[in-house]
């Protein structure tokens, strides 16, 4: 019976991707009962890629408008730089693109925004807003952008002209490092020997340019500058990954330059770089080439030379447990783009659809979506939750839910009811039909509990920013409350209380995607 539901299940559903004859298709009985039939229509636009959901306008045209400054002056410096979800970056870089008006001249504001364009990589932004602004060494940041965007050699120009009419100890060590690179390395020591009795902290770094037999090791330090960073790089040593994990997107960028850091940590660090968003994909094409023939980038770069299904699949098992699906689906997005659906890829099916639901390359989803009803509906029930996020026509019922769950029980017997649970509790939130528990579900928490997992007063003004339809605020504390926190690790109550803010607000886009990133880095 659970078989029969499942196919008649996902036949119903399948109209909804294929091409002709099912835009306005007719209900489709699930499974007979004894009173009433449950019936499913079925009405997906046939283009290739469906429209957004509208989302709220902005009330009074104002992104900012009615939020108070002690927001800002509160939560703004506490924005979070490491997001591996798309959706909450997304609302991150709207956040910052946005002056707050009320603040445009407060040098405190505009130093935290600046600071917050650079580490999380929007230099040209950076270095736009520096221009604009009153902010006092308006020139020594501008040349700790240079450091920062690998721009050595300007750097070195600057500060050539810089260090002749200021005794600044900060240029002081730049010079010595700009000495050593254009191969002036007497100059380079003389200075370090003058340099030397000011107790400078970073004189055993810069010593280590001219007397490479004792290098010293990766200090955390480091990485709060650039210029810093760059001078270690001549040691020529690779960073520990716990120290990579801790660099800023904008720093992992800037080791990717550095030719001098060997291969492996410059791989390591476009990887990480990548994925936060920071690397684009052309700047992280040319690391596939060197990337090792052993690693995983290079044995999916072999395996999709010949594209069988015997290669790629162990390779995508591999993926998926690291959660890497996404990094593999833009890394080679052309490849991947190139495998059409046969019996002989329907393994590979389970993999590519997350894949592309993690790179939003919904004309893919749909295609191989339909084919995976189609050919193994009692396995594609696993995705039809995923694919309701991202393709909101697809209809989602109660007896979607207890065919899922089934599957979810017989699958997975020991995650099923917290599985269940946090699929519930999303969707409930989205407006979506929830169903009923599993048994040995976890209960609903209190008003007090639902509370409690939020700091201070921050729920609060969450609900009262949603209440005005205030933009920049409800996008402000949402990215506050999850804070770098990664995704996997976010209770569902919590989340559910986050999309229902956004759904009320009239984000109904931004609440299906940011649930859709959750249920995937949770593995649901």
């Amino acid at each position: 019976m659970t078989n029969f539901l499942h196919k008649i299940c996902f036949w119903g559903v399948l109209c909804t991707f294929l091409k002709g004859g099912c835009a306005t298709a007719q209900p489709i009985q699930l499974i007979p009962q004894k009173s009433q039939t449950p019936q499913v229509t079925e009405e997906i636009m046939t283009s290739p890629l469906l429209p957004p959901l509208a989302e709220a306008e902005e009330e009074d045209g104002g992104f900012w408008e009615g939020t108070p400054p002690s927001i800002i002056e509160t939560y703004f410096s506490k924005i979070p730089i490491h997001l591996t979800s798309p959706t909450l970056r997304a609302l991150r870089t709207e956040v910052l693109k946005e002056k707050y008006p009320a603040l445009a001249q407060n040098s405190s504001y505009e130093k935290e925004r600046l600071s917050l364009f650079k580490e999380t990589g929007q230099l040209d932004a950076a270095r736009e807003l520096l221009l604009e602004t009153s902010l006092p060494n308006k020139e020594a940041l501008l040349l700790d952008l240079q450091w920062q965007g690998g721009e050595a050699k300007k750097a070195c120009e600057k500060i050539s002209n810089l260090i002749r009419s200021s005794s600044n100890r900060e240029w002081k060590e730049q010079n010595i490092y700009c000495l050593y690179a254009t191969g002036e390395e007497e100059r380079g020591k003389i200075a370090l020997e003058l340099l030397s009795e000011s107790n400078s902290e970073n004189i055993s770094l810069l010593k280590a340019l001219f007397d490479p037999s004792s290098p010293p090791p990766f200090d955390p330090s480091f990485s709060k500058s650039p210029f810093l960073l760059t001078v270690w790089s001549e040691t020529g040593q690779e960073i520990p990954e716990d120290d990579l994990n801790n660099l800023s997107p904008a720093s992992l960028v800037l080791l990717t330059k550095l030719e001098k850091i060997p291969q492996k940590t410059r791989l390591l660090a476009a990887q990480k770089a990548f994925t936060a968003g920071s690397l684009e994909e052309d700047d992280f094409s040319r690391f596939i080439e060197s990337a090792p023939a052993d690693s995983l980038l290079g044995k999916f770069a072999a395996a999709l030379k010949t594209q069988t299904t015997e290669d790629l699949l162990p390779l995508f098992e591999e993926a998926a447990q690291d959660h890497l699906l996404s990094f593999i689906a833009k890394v080679f997005k052309a490849d991947l783009l190139k495998i059409e659906p046969s019996l002989e890829t329907l393994p590979l099916a389970p993999y590519l659809i997350h894949a592309f639901l993690e790179d939003a390359a919904k004309d893919r989803i749909k295609k191989w979506g339909a084919f995976y009803m189609r050919e193994a509906p009692d396995e594609a029930i696993a995705v039809l939750p995923l694919l309701r996020l991202s393709l909101p026509n697809i209809k989602w019922t109660e007896d979607h839910l207890q065919a899922w769950q089934a599957y979810q029980k017989r699958l997975n017997p020991s995650e099923a009811t917290q599985h269940s649970y946090a699929l519930r509790r999303l969707f409930e939130a989205l407006g979506e039909s929830s169903g009923s528990p599993m048994t040995g579900e976890p209960s609903p928490l209190s008003w007090r509990q639902e509370k409690s997992l939020f700091e201070g007063e921050s729920l609060d003004l969450l609900d009262a920013a949603v209440k005005s339809h205030r933009q920049g605020e409800i996008f402000l504390l949402t990215l506050n409350l999850i804070g770098e926190t990664p995704l996997k690790d976010v209770s569902p109550d919590k989340m559910a209380r986050l999309l229902e803010a956004l759904k009320k607000a009239g984000y109904d886009e931004k609440a299906r995607s940011l649930a859709l990133d959750f249920l995937l880095a949770k593995g649901i």
